[in-house]
């Protein structure tokens, strides 16, 4: 626990209560030095959705599906990638070198 004065851990002590009663109403409440923070608790989800159109939109329009964007992470190529493709080009070789000598 922080060392606070006499004066603020009375005064804390004091309104702890009212900070229970606060959190109990669903608000947000805090002690800060020895006052009291009291924030009105707005759910983030409403702030996160995204509104719905009241406009009458035909139902094509909704049922689209926006194109997904390719990063450049997927695009890459690994190591792995690149040694498979060059295993594959050395068999096409070798096969075409033993096809020749048995003709």
């Amino acid at each position: 626990m922080k060392d606070y004065s006499k004066e603020a851990l009375k005064k804390r002590r004091q309104l702890q209560t009212k900070l229970v009663e606060e959190r109990n109403e669903g608000n947000i409440a805090y002690l800060k030095y020895d006052k009291l923070i009291i924030k009105e608790n707005s759910t983030s989800k409403e702030k996160r959705q995204k509104d719905m159109s009241t406009s009458s939109s035909s139902p094509n329009t909704q049922l689209k599906k926006q194109p997904t964007l390719f990063t450049s992470k997927a695009k890459r190529t690994t190591a792995i990638d690149k040694m498979r493709s060059r295993s594959n080009e050395f068999s096409n070789i070798s096969n075409v070198t033993y096809s020749n000598n048995n003709q």
